[in-house]
């Protein structure tokens, strides 16, 4: 039987490994019982392909005909998840899961659907039959790019974990589950997503159907109207021609008009939708008890959580806006150099347990004023409460128009658990030092774990750990395997919570600087991308994303942003310096690293790039005096003066350069030797120290197809086969 919408095979296909159907047969139980669901929900027969037939083969063998391909056109899929299903080798998972996540991804309705109520829903409805291993998680989050929303038919009890079967008693099944309630989740869902694939035929009438309607209907009005303003007289073929033209431009009218001008209305709306920057300052401890610090940090923290579900803002960074904590600076001065009209200050006072929380909006230009002040008063019971109420009254204030998904995230509640909020916030404040201390992890590490044992099922800790081991789980010996800690930590409160930016942000650093995971990378990004615009992480780490593939305009657009959230803080603007040293714009690049030596003077990445920038350009003086200002700064980037000095000629002193820096061999000077030997036109030397650096995983090797310092290896079949080795992405 043929699907409800013309042009697909079937409106539901099952696919499940036949293992899981051998036992008891649970699969093929479903699908009767699903059927049965299905005839009570729909108006019409819906057709659902399911193999009954384990020895046709399609779920098993790799020896299937073309008939598999045609069946997948299918407008929802419905995966039996268990213990053995996400098996990359198995036929179900890459010809059926994946093929059919593509496909969907690619045809006319897309794989995630609008739903009428404003929600959004994947043609893709996992039956989930047992809890399954972390990685076989990792393995669906990475294929779906986001969490596993499934409808679960699990029974548990102690030591149990098997499907849930139509006689089990909910009572004695620890999820309360009733199989007859979940059977009409499926069905449920499956007619909400087919209803809105396939509308009320009436809404589906196409121009070319307007416009011919149109045409035979002008002639025959046409004669009519002419008959009877001259009944019995013979018509001319020219008269005829001119009513009908009379009468195809009142039906343009009626008929395009309007929308012409909902058109000219949307793109007025659009050139006026200009994004509004925010900054929402440190909050004042005035409390004269410095340990209450962590308190005033989560309140900012918290605003600016809030503010960042609101598409139309710009919201500046906590680093920037830290440069301006008990700052004496006019509230213009702080403006102008973030780049932001509005302006939050806030402070408190009290104690503890009884907090006041005095919070002004300030519009900068054209002149200083207040937008509004008001106090709010905090305990134990309104915490979630005043945060919401705080939110709206600055976008009130600053008049900003929500969507509706946006009001609905502002009313969602967390835990208002003071005892969880206090290990939280004195967590995240311990964690996020500007500079991060052993101490300051330990600590941080400590009170998230003790926010985990009093709410495991917040998502917040499990991110606050996630961020802390990827950005300061170098510090501490605390934090062993600190990059595989981060990944874990980030999956978990992604299980938890699908729409956290910053799991997303972790993961996408992970799968592109390390497991050179390029589509997992690229998934993770683009996610990231869609649910925050305001982290400066995640514009530049796809800038550099791009920079892989030569989307060079693209990639300078990405940084930009970071620079615009993040404007005072240095990694962004020398992160553009350096990306225009790799796309060889060196004239930019030394404009940009000078900003960043205008924040800070002695930041050293800035005087490499500089550095490059003049080798490229042949001002080898130049390039060799600023490689030595910033090595006498710090150590690291010993291989911008080795490149200077054999760009200059001077051979001896680069090799003198490089024998230092195998004297300290790790897995960033073998890339930089590689460049310094590259230069000097050793090539043996400098494949065998990429291959050094590929071995070690350093994180700059995707990055050599393009490197400039690598043109002498561009043709040599052995740098040719570490580029193929690292599958980068087209």
């Amino acid at each position: 039987m043929a699907s409800i919408i013309s042009g697909y095979e079937y409106d539901i296909f099952i696919s499940y490994r036949q293992k899981d159907n051998k036992y008891d047969g649970w699969v093929t139980e479903f699908v009767d019982n699903l059927k049965k669901e299905l005839e009570a929900t729909f108006k019409e027969d819906v057709s659902i392909y399911f193999d009954e037939n384990p020895h046709d083969g399609i779920l098993e063998t790799h020896n299937v005909d073309k008939s598999l391909e045609s069946k997948l056109k299918s407008l929802v899929f419905i995966p039996v998840i268990s213990q053995t299903y996400c098996d990359p080798k198995s036929f179900a998972w890459q010809n059926e899961f994946v093929a059919f996540n593509k496909m969907a991804g690619e045809d006319q309705f897309g794989r995630d659907i609008k739903l009428t109520s404003g929600n959004v829903a994947s043609r893709i409805i996992p039956i989930k039959i047992h809890d399954i291993d972390a990685s076989d998680n990792e393995l669906l989050v990475n294929e779906l790019g986001g969490r596993l929303r499934s409808i679960e038919f699990i029974y548990k009890s102690a030591g149990v974990n098997r499907p849930l079967k139509p006689t089990d008693n909910p009572d004695k099944n620890l999820n309360k589950t009733f199989y007859r309630d979940q059977i009409n989740k499926v069905a449920n869902a499956i007619k909400e997503i087919i209803y809105c694939l396939n509308p009320d035929s009436k809404k589906l009438i196409s121009k070319a159907h307007h416009a011919k309607d149109l045409t035979d209907y002008t002639v025959d009005q046409s004669k009519s109207v002419i008959e009877k303003l001259a009944p019995g007289k013979l018509v001319s073929r020219t008269a005829i021609l001119l009513v009908s033209f009379g009468i195809l431009i009142v039906l343009a009218l009626v008929f395009f008009y309007p929308k012409l001008i909902q058109k000219a209305k949307t793109e007025i709306s659009a050139t006026e939708l200009i994004k509004k920057a925010i900054a929402v300052l440190p909050v004042s401890n005035n409390t004269g008890n410095p340990e209450l610090e962590y308190i005033a940090a989560g309140i900012q923290d918290a605003i600016i959580s809030h503010l960042w579900e609101i598409s139309s803002l710009v919201v500046k960074s906590t680093y920037s806006t830290s440069q301006f904590r008990n700052s004496k600076e006019s509230i213009q001065e702080i403006a102008k150099k973030l780049s932001a009209n509005n302006i939050v200050e806030s402070s408190i006072v009290g104690s503890g347990d009884s907090l006041m929380i005095n919070v002004r909006l300030i519009e900068a230009f054209p002149v200083e004023k207040y937008i509004w002040s008001s106090t709010f008063n905090q305990n134990r019971n309104n915490i979630t409460t005043i945060y919401r109420e705080i939110t709206r009254r600055i976008t009130d204030g600053i008049q900003i128009k929500l969507t509706p998904q946006e009001e609905k995230k502002l009313t969602s509640t967390r835990s208002d658990n003071q005892d969880f909020i206090n290990a939280y916030n004195k967590g995240k404040f311990w964690m996020n030092q500007v500079t991060p201390t052993p101490e300051g992890f330990e600590k941080g590490l400590k009170y998230l774990n003790e926010a985990i044992a009093i709410d495991p099922t917040d998502p917040r800790p499990y991110l606050g750990l996630a961020l802390g081991y990827s950005n300061a789980g170098h510090v501490s010996p605390a934090a062993a395997d600190a990059s595989n800690r981060a990944k874990a930590y980030a999956l978990k409160a992604m299980e938890l919570d699908s729409t956290l930016a910053e799991a997303y942000t972790v993961l996408a650093a992970r799968y592109l600087y390390t497991e050179w995971n390029f589509p997992a990378a690229e998934r993770a990004l683009k996610r990231s991308l869609a649910l925050n615009q305001n982290l400066s992480s995640i514009h530049y780490t796809y800038a550099w994303f791009l920079t892989l593939t030569r989307k060079n305009d693209e990639a300078v657009a990405e940084m930009k942003k970071a620079v615009e959230v993040d404007p005072l803080n240095p990694y962004c603007t020398s992160y553009l310096a350096w990306l225009y040293s790799f796309i060889g714009r060196n004239e930019e690049a030394i404009a940009e690293a000078r900003k960043t030596l205008d924040l800070d003077p002695n930041y050293t990445t800035a005087f490499y790039v500089m550095g490059s920038a003049y080798s490229e350009m042949g001002m080898h003086y130049e390039a060799i005096e600023m490689q030595k200002k910033g090595l006498a700064i710090s150590p690291g980037y010993e291989s911008g003066l080795g490149v200077a000095y054999a760009r200059a000629g001077q051979r001896e002193k680069a090799l003198e350069v490089a024998a230092g820096m195998e004297k300290n061999l790790n897995s960033w000077y073998a890339w930089g030797l590689a460049e310094v030997y590259a230069t000097l036109g050793d090539k043996d030397k400098a494949i065998y120290y990429l291959e050094y650096a590929y071995k070690q995983h350093q994180d700059f090797v995707p990055w050599m197809r393009y490197d400039i310092y690598f043109k002498p290896l561009y043709d040599d079949p052995r740098f040719k086969d570490i580029v193929n080795r690292l599958n980068l992405p087209d």
